[in-house]
């Protein structure tokens, strides 16, 4: 990665690597991220009420520190496009 503190959230080690392929997300609000990658409201619920306003590399990092709220936030992430395409919608 090149320079990803210029850019917002400055991911840890162990955060870009529990976000792999998504990094690129990591400035964005984890509810709309959600949304983005075709999850719904269902989903988003699931998250810490706390948590659906930080940003995608912020739970990341807190993943990687050990935060199993957030490492769900992020599993949730990961998941919504899956869900999606399991019904066709793409």
């Amino acid at each position: 990665m090149t320079n990803d503190e210029q850019e917002g959230v400055e991911l840890t080690p162990g955060g870009l690597k529990k976000l792999g392929n998504l990094a690129n997300m990591k400035d964005e609000i984890i509810a709309n991220a959600i949304r983005e990658r075709g999850g719904g409201q269902a989903q988003v619920n699931q998250l810490r009420s706390d948590y659906r306003n930080l940003k995608v590399g912020e739970l990341a990092n807190l993943a990687a520190a050990g935060d199993t709220d957030a490492e769900t936030a992020i599993k949730i992430l990961k998941q919504a496009r899956k869900k999606r395409d399991k019904y066709g919608n793409q």
